[in-house]
């Protein structure tokens, strides 16, 4: 096999050195933190499509503690003072003080907030929930971010968001509502705004469409969406791409309530290590998943699996992340959770599997 070098990389995924030798490596070091989320549970009012952690209404009922939340924070102060940090889920409204909590939490421990992520859901309850604005306000934050997208148009009507927008406006200023994307709100009012979208008539067009605007990676329940978001190929269009630079980045890590690190290429499901680990050396021998894509990519990772039964889907894949969350979906489900310490959270597994039918 013959491996093109380019500065130390083969783009096949392996890493080798000037003599074009291997260098497998067995141990790795992230970087310093520059940018990050904080998942303060995986339970959510929706099941959108292009969800990258799988969240929905079903999952356990799991929320950041105050006291996790702290560690957490003492963590990214040190592994990364200037990372900026954003509050996720899952759905963040749904519980209040949790989001209060965590909001407050880490405006004391000196991080710099960038958002807190909302699907809106509650905006036909100002009443209820322009308190909470105002606490939020008043602790330190200055950002709301509110997800705007036929997949979230699903499960929650275009009017409903656009109140919420309203709302946060009412309480940061124009300005501190963050609407992701605008784009799609024209795109929603040439609808009726009082109804949710019909996905049985949505356009395949529209659909790829908001893959390319939402920049998503299809991972998580991403892959799976019908329509596609994008062209399926061949699993073999994928094996000339190396994982590295997801495995190693920090500038989109995401730490959950579970305490898992998840690496900063969106890697919904894969867990790098605990929180509390990740600024010390990483060992991937005991990750053996992890290894694999580090050192040999998904080409790796899909000839480990062949070995263990895995079949190539004859439709394709969206991407190499939706082949690499069908090749894992499938280790779980053959496996369980117990084989693999790196296929976490295990309900992520349990929820996709169920949903696809595996």
């Amino acid at each position: 096999m013959r491996l093109y070098y380019a500065g130390g990389r083969g783009v096949m995924g392996f890493n080798i050195n000037l003599n074009n030798e291997f260098n497998y490596r067995e141990k790795i070091k992230l970087p310093e933190l520059s940018g990050g989320g904080i998942v303060l549970s995986y339970k959510c009012t929706n099941r959108c499509r292009h969800c990258l952690v799988a969240g929905s209404p079903e999952r356990e009922n799991k929320w950041l503690s105050r006291d996790e939340a702290e560690e957490i924070f003492k963590y990214i102060k040190r592994a990364g003072p200037g990372a900026e940090i954003h509050i996720g889920g899952g759905e963040p409204f749904l519980n209040t003080q949790c989001l209060i909590d965590t909001v407050e939490l880490a405006v004391a421990a000196g991080i710099k907030l960038s958002y807190v992520e909302t699907n809106g859901f509650w905006g036909n309850n100002f009443n209820k929930y322009e308190p909470v604005l105002k606490e939020l306000y008043k602790i330190g934050l200055r950002s709301v971010l509110i997800s705007v997208s036929p997949f979230h148009a699903e499960f929650i009507k275009p009017q409903i968001t656009i109140n919420a927008i309203k709302s946060v406006r009412s309480v940061f200023g124009f300005h501190g509502a963050f609407v992701w994307i605008p784009e799609f709100l024209n795109m929603l009012n040439k609808n009726d705004i009082t109804k949710t979208i019909d996905w049985s008539s949505i356009s395949p067009d529209i659909v790829r469409r908001a893959g390319d605007m939402y920049y998503l990676i299809p991972g998580g329940r991403c892959g799976y969406s019908k329509p596609p978001v994008a062209d399926k190929k061949p699993a073999t269009d994928f094996f000339m791409t190396s994982c590295e630079r997801e495995l190693l980045s920090t500038s989109h890590f995401h730490i959950d309530a579970y305490g898992n690190y998840m690496p900063g290429g969106l890697c919904g499901g894969i867990k790098m290590c605990s929180y509390n680990e990740a600024d010390a050396e990483i060992n991937l021998n005991d990750k053996p998943l992890i290894k694999l894509l580090f050192n040999e990519g998904i080409r790796g990772l899909f000839v480990y699996a062949q070995k263990m039964g895995y079949i190539e889907k004859s439709d394709g894949y969206c991407g190499k992340c939706h082949l690499c969350v069908d090749i894992r979906l499938f280790l779980f489900n053959k496996f369980g959770g117990e084989k693999y310490f790196e296929l976490a959270p295990v309900e992520f597994y349990e929820t996709l599997i169920k949903e696809t039918s595996l």
